[in-house]
Formats: structure tokens, C-alpha cells, sequence
């Protein structure tokens, strides 16, 4: 019998991602790590985006903050302000959802998520003949700061801009009667996509003891060394690196 799997992915990536394990056979539950809502104040966003003409670069942290930007940028994209992102799956949605970008030069760092791009995109950056001066960051209330803080080192003027909002999931009555029923027949497999939702997960579980000694008995999945890294550190023993999606995963859960 194949080990159940937990997706903590949010948004469509994590549905579709949990659907795609379903069909491979895994009995899968989608557990987002996070819930994403509207920009905690519209009129600031708005005011910001139709000052971007006066941002050297703009840097979108996920395919959330494209969504959201799009849904409140009611004009074309100025060429002469750059756009940076810190995972494939982010650049794709630029080119998307974002009406003049391809006018703009578009600054990218491998990866498929914020957690591997975000280091990627600095070596980019630096890369550059000039590192910007003014820099608009497009992204969640809250979020990591250590591109800000490189951005901030090398003389830049950072403006974080909240496009959206992120708030830790409550999961279901279901969710925890299924969580609690894998629990007893076994350990259960976690795919992690970002470092913050370790604590997001644990939190979620918290009454539940018995579920989560089993996902930290289970393979935890991380997509990047630094999640691994967290994993490792609030208790999950059996910690792999894996690229999230469904073949991957099966492969890596599989593996002995």
C-alpha cells in the first residue's frame, strides 16, 4: 500500500498537484499550509501601481502577487521598469496576466518557487551593469526578507507592497479525521514548498498528537535545502529533497 500523502502547496498549484497524486494511486489530502485573500488596503496598491513608472525594477515573489497586481493594474505595463521574479512558475504568470510586460525586461532565477529563486535572482541582480535604486516588492503582508535585506545592503530603496493577503489554513473537521485514520494505519509523506509552512503545519495539528508524530515519521519532501533545513529542526527525521511534482514525488516516496 502506498504511504498517504499531505500537500501543503497553496492555491491551484497545490489542488492540481494533490489531483495528479490522486490519480497515480497515493491516497492524497490538500492541506494548504495558507488561505490567500485580497491586498489588506486596495488603495494603497493602487496608488503604488500607477506610480511604476517610477520603480527601477519590481520583483513579484509568486504567482499570488502576479494575480493580485494584475487584478489591480488597470493600465499597461512601463517598459522602462524592470520586472524581476524568483521561480519559473512566477515568470510564467507574468507573461500571463500582466499586459506590457514583454515590453519590460523580464529578470528571472531558476526554480519553480520563492524558496529556491530567491538567491538565484540576487546573483542575477548583481549580475547586472547597475544594481536598481528603487525597488517595489510585490508580495504577501509578510513574508521572507532576505532579498530585501541584500537589496537594502547594496544601497536600495525598498517599497514592499502587500497585494494580497496570507493566512495560516484551518483545516476541517474531514481534514483531521482523515489525518487521524492514516495516523493508525501508519506513517503519512508531507511535500513542503515553502519554509514557513512547517510551522504553518505543525500549528494545524496541534490537536491531533498522533498525526503528527506521523507526519514526522513519514518522508517529508522538501523542495529546497532550507525547508529541508527547517524540517529537520521542529522534528521531521526522514527529510528528502524533491522537486514538487507528481512523478518526483512518487519516486521519492517509493525510494527505499
Amino acid at each position: 500500500m502506498s504511504v498517504p500523502i499531505v500537500v501543503t502547496r497553496p492555491e491551484d498549484a497545490g489542488r492540481r498537484l494533490t489531483a495528479e497524486l490522486a490519480a497515480a494511486g497515493f491516497d492524497a489530502l490538500w492541506l494548504p499550509a495558507f488561505d490567500l485573500g485580497p491586498a489588506p488596503d486596495p488603495q494603497v496598491v493602487a496608488r503604488a501601481l500607477a506610480q511604476l513608472a517610477g520603480y527601477d525594477l519590481a520583483v513579484f515573489v509568486s504567482p499570488a502577487a502576479v494575480r493580485a497586481a494584475a487584478a489591480a493594474l488597470f493600465c499597461a505595463w512601463p517598459p522602462s521598469t524592470a520586472i524581476a521574479v524568483v521561480g519559473a512558475a512566477t515568470a510564467r504568470a507574468v507573461r500571463e496576466h500582466i499586459p506590457g510586460a514583454d515590453a519590460a525586461s523580464l529578470l528571472s532565477a531558476s526554480g519553480e518557487d520563492s524558496e529556491s529563486g530567491s538567491e538565484g535572482l540576487w546573483a542575477v541582480l548583481q549580475a547586472q551593469s547597475a544594481l536598481p535604486r528603487r525597488v517595489l516588492i510585490l508580495r504577501a503582508q509578510g513574508g521572507r526578507e532576505w532579498l530585501l535585506d541584500r537589496l537594502r545592503e547594496a544601497g536600495a530603496k525598498i517599497e514592499p507592497l502587500a497585494v494580497y493577503e496570507r493566512r495560516v489554513h484551518a483545516p476541517s473537521v474531514g481534514d483531521i479525521d482523515w489525518l487521524r485514520a492514516q495516523a493508525a494505519r501508519g506513517v503519512i509523506a508531507t511535500v513542503v514548498t515553502s519554509s514557513e509552512a512547517v510551522a504553518a503545519l505543525m500549528d494545524a495539528v496541534r490537536d491531533a498528537p498522533a498525526a503528527l508524530a506521523a507526519l514526522r515519521a513519514g518522508p517529508a519532501l522538501a523542495s529546497h535545502p532550507r525547508i529541508a533545513e527547517r524540517l529537520r529542526v521542529s522534528g521531521f527525521g526522514d527529510v528528502r529533497l524533491c522537486a514538487p511534482n507528481a512523478a518526483a514525488i512518487q519516486a521519492a516516496v517509493d525510494a527505499t
